[in-house]
């Protein structure tokens, strides 16, 4: 467990208070202006998957939407706050456009982790590396000149091909900034209590990155901003105190996993016990679109691995989504404290073969995703959803 440490340096001196009086200015305007505009709602949802490392191996993606007939609306990635020129070139230059050209809508989630010194770190050292009040720091503008260098990036990569922002060749990106910030397992969730760190703090970060991008021109048909809290409050503060307001987020959303007996602590869980608590949580706390954006089960259950409770979970996991009117979902299709994939990892009801490899898949996935009411990209519009879909409506 990191031990939050708070700034003791700090002086509410004439530059802090200008600081802190243009963030509450920023938080006027934005109100008044940045509200998504209202759209008329369908009944449908985006899906999509973390899959194809983050970019860097397209050809996985590919297989998964030939086995399964449909272009993937959403391709989740993660990276952190690196402020490295190889990493942003690599982030800007190949990964959001690898995904982008196969026709996927990034989804970027932007993890307040520091530079790795490993090229492929694990959650141990990224936390281990990165401040404990990196919320604190940020909020109050120590990662500025990162947060302009990165803005600027986003906004060429938005612009299209013919480098005119606000044209018809314009891309589109998710942003799912500093998630699961309800929990106790990130830096940069603000824990409660002596010692610990205020929820204003983490509220105040969101918004200045947030305005920062809007003050850039970076509006809600280029760029969409996800606020990801976790299936359920653990020894940090509960979810709603940690609200930007709806001037600074575009979708709520909820990461949520049926860990099974993977774990010794974890019990088998149905998608209605993982989700339906916090889901009725958030419906209250706004009107803005619901998302799951971080989803999966384990295949370990009481009495051993069954690939077929795992299946049975994924379709009823589907059918919960479309009768509680959640308007995206992303599988985490990745084998890692367990086997979390329904295509390509080391279980499976049938196998699929594509370009002399053999992939295990779940069906019932599949099937799932097969209904009408999952949205895949349009590869005939050049911005590859209308702002309506892009918004959730």
């Amino acid at each position: 467990m990191i031990q939050l440490k708070k700034i003791t340096n700090f002086k509410f001196g004439k530059k802090s208070f200008r600081q802190f009086w243009a963030i509450a200015c920023l938080i006027f305007l934005l109100s008044l202006s940045q509200l998504t505009p209202t759209l008329a709602a369908t009944d449908n949802s985006l899906f999509g998957v973390y899959y194809g490392n983050n970019g860097f191996q397209m050809a996985q993606v590919q297989a998964l939407e030939t086995w399964q007939g449909k272009k993937n609306t959403v391709i989740n990635l993660f990276t952190t706050w690196c402020d490295k020129s190889t990493v942003m070139d690599t982030l800007f230059n190949d990964q959001l456009l690898n995904i982008w050209n196969n026709q996927n809508v990034p989804m970027i989630t932007w993890e307040p982790f520091s530079c790795p010194v490993s090229s492929n770190p694990t959650d141990a050292e990224l936390r281990s590396i990165t401040p404990g009040d990196i919320e604190i720091r940020a909020a109050y503008g120590e990662y500025d000149a990162y947060f302009h260098n990165w803005a600027d990036r986003m906004k060429v990569f938005l612009s299209g091909p013919d480098g005119i922002y606000n044209t018809n060749d314009d891309r589109r990106a998710y942003i799912r900034f500093a998630h699961e910030m309800n929990g106790n397992w990130y830096p940069w969730s603000p824990v409660p209590g002596e010692g610990g760190n205020p929820a204003s703090d983490y509220i105040l970060m969101w918004q200045r990155v947030k305005s920062l991008f809007f003050n850039k021109g970076m509006e809600w048909t280029h760029l969409q901003w996800v606020w990801c809290v976790n299936y359920n409050d653990y020894l940090g503060y509960n979810a709603e105190a940690l609200y930007p307001g709806d001037a600074y987020v575009d979708w709520i959303s909820i990461s949520g996993y049926n860990w099974g007996a993977s774990q010794t602590w974890s019990p088998w869980i149905t998608p209605e016990q993982t989700f339906s608590g916090m889901l009725g949580r958030l419906k209250a706390l706004s009107t803005r679109p619901i998302s799951i954006t971080e989803v999966a089960s384990t295949p370990a259950t009481p009495s051993g691995i069954s690939t077929d409770a795992k299946a049975q979970w994924i379709s009823n996991f589907y059918k919960y989504i479309l009768a509680n009117d959640i308007k995206m979902v992303v599988w985490f299709n990745f084998s890692k404290e367990t086997d979390w994939s329904v295509f390509g990892g080391p279980s499976g009801d049938s196998y699929f073969d594509y370009y002399y490899n053999r992939y295990n898949a779940y069906s019932s996935y599949k099937n799932a995703i097969s209904a009408d009411a999952f949205v895949p990209s349009d590869p005939n519009n050049p911005r590859l959803l209308t702002d309506a879909k892009f918004a959730g409506y």
